[in-house]
């Protein structure tokens, strides 16, 4: 069994959208096949959507009927990945400081990204295995694609350099190999041993410590203890705190309305008003409560710019969030950040 009691079914819809996007490149009736697979297009385009796991396994079936005879869906489909997919957990991996700090955080916040699937580290000898043992169902091309995807991970952490500059140490796949398996070969460079116990992705320890041009440890400590957060609220039985828990992951996506949360917990907007009046909340309070704790949490730390700040709690501009954190606060963001440095007499 691979999901917990607690953990939500299904996919985060951006792990789709690359699919989708492969699709549509290739000339195929995405939004048809989206259909067939009772998913609504519109639900990709929603970041903070789920996806059921039924329907998730479904629309890859009908994707691969539909591409073929060519095989390289797999390779397409990482082609097209993006960070985004991942929410703040994507924030989380572009902002670490190496591949062993990326890898940690993704394996230890998956689930709350996909039910699919578990993720693991395994040593061997020199190499450090990244493992993806998924539900029996999944098919061999989304094994394929979920290395690929990795690799492509990589490569975009060092984007000043040659994207061939990740080669994965290693390569398993646990299925016997099929007629992609040459394809995802050529792109990822390295040798794949077919028909093994799981599906996983070597490193070696030099790759796993070369710092990244992009690290940022403030913001990926601040990104990580939102994950965090999320996950206790989401296990808490008060609704509060699971609306609570939605919003931080919501809050760089911008869209953070009550039709949204209550979308994503799979309620009506009235179900989840009745139950967050019953305990004696209203939504835009806890919109600012949440808001507004993340911003002053953000803020103590000098390593974080009022940019930084503003793009995390989903404002598209400094000048609304510095509105806002005037209308919370009284004070201007910097004018806050600059009193709680402020030695004490």
């Amino acid at each position: 069994m691979l999901a917990s009691p607690r953990q939500r079914d299904g996919l985060a819809s951006g792990l789709l959208l690359p699919l989708h996007q492969a699709l549509r490149v290739h000339g195929i009736d995405a939004d048809g096949l989206l259909r067939q697979a009772r998913i609504e297009p519109g639900q990709l385009l929603d970041s903070r959507a789920r996806i059921s796991q039924a329907s998730s396994l479904q629309f890859w079936r009908l994707a691969e009927q539909a591409y073929a005879p060519a095989s390289d869906l797999a390779v397409a489909t990482a082609q097209q990945f993006s960070l985004r997919a991942l929410g703040v957990l994507g924030m989380a991996w572009l902002a670490s400081t190496s591949l062993r700090e990326a890898i940690r955080r993704l394996v230890r916040y998956y689930d709350l990204v996909s039910s699919v699937a578990l993720l693991s580290t395994q040593q061997e000898g020199d190499l450090l295995w990244l493992q993806y043992r998924a539900a029996p169902a999944v098919l061999p091309v989304t094994h394929d694609a979920w290395v690929g995807v990795i690799t492509a991970l990589c490569r975009r952490s060092h984007p000043d350099v040659q994207a061939a500059w990740f080669q994965p140490a290693g390569i398993r796949l646990a299925h016997p190999g099929n007629a992609g398996t040459e394809a995802l070969m050529n792109y990822l460079a390295s040798p794949v041993q077919t028909g093994a116990e799981f599906t996983g992705v070597a490193f070696t320890a030099e790759q796993l410590d070369a710092p990244l041009p992009g690290g940022h440890p403030g913001l990926a400590l601040n990104a990580e203890k939102i994950l965090a957060a999320t996950r206790a609220a989401l296990q808490s039985g008060d609704t509060s705190s699971q609306v609570r828990a939605h919003l931080l992951d919501m809050l760089p996506s911008g869209d953070v309305s009550r039709a949204a949360v209550a979308r994503r917990m799979h309620l009506t907007e009235r179900t989840l008003q009745r139950r967050l009046e019953a305990e004696q909340f209203g939504f835009a309070e806890l919109l600012q409560q949440t808001r507004l704790e993340l911003a002053q949490n953000l803020l103590r730390d000098p390593e974080h710019d009022v940019q930084d700040v503003a793009f995390i709690l989903g404002f598209a501009e400094i000048s609304s969030f510095t509105r806002a954190f005037r209308r919370w606060t009284g004070q201007a963001p910097s004018s806050w950040r600059e009193s709680q440095q402020a030695p004490m007499h």
